[in-house]
């Protein structure tokens, strides 16, 4: 199985990844994610280990689809506060 997996399953999923890159598909592995989103690694595993984004590991390596991403920052979302805003600043 594992000889499968890793002459099978993690080809398509590099090029998933090389793919990810030049903003095509939706599979990022960790790098890229946090190039995406000005991150660090440490602060993507505290995502991780809070629960916050879903993710796939295979081996040592962790992969997010784009759908978890945008999950995770829809439930982050906060709204403004500030009821006095009306749409520009002086």
């Amino acid at each position: 199985m594992e000889n499968w997996v890793r002459n099978n399953l993690v080809p398509m999923i590099q090029e998933a990844t090389r793919i990810t890159q030049s903003g095509e598909q939706g599979v990022y592995d960790t790098d890229a994610l946090c190039r995406k989103l000005h991150v660090s690694k440490r602060t993507l595993q505290n995502w991780r280990d809070d629960g916050l984004i879903e993710f796939s590991q295979i081996g040592h390596k962790i992969y997010y689809t784009e759908k978890a991403v945008n999950q995770m920052l829809e439930k982050s979302k906060v709204k403004s506060s500030n009821s006095n805003y009306r749409g520009s600043y002086q």
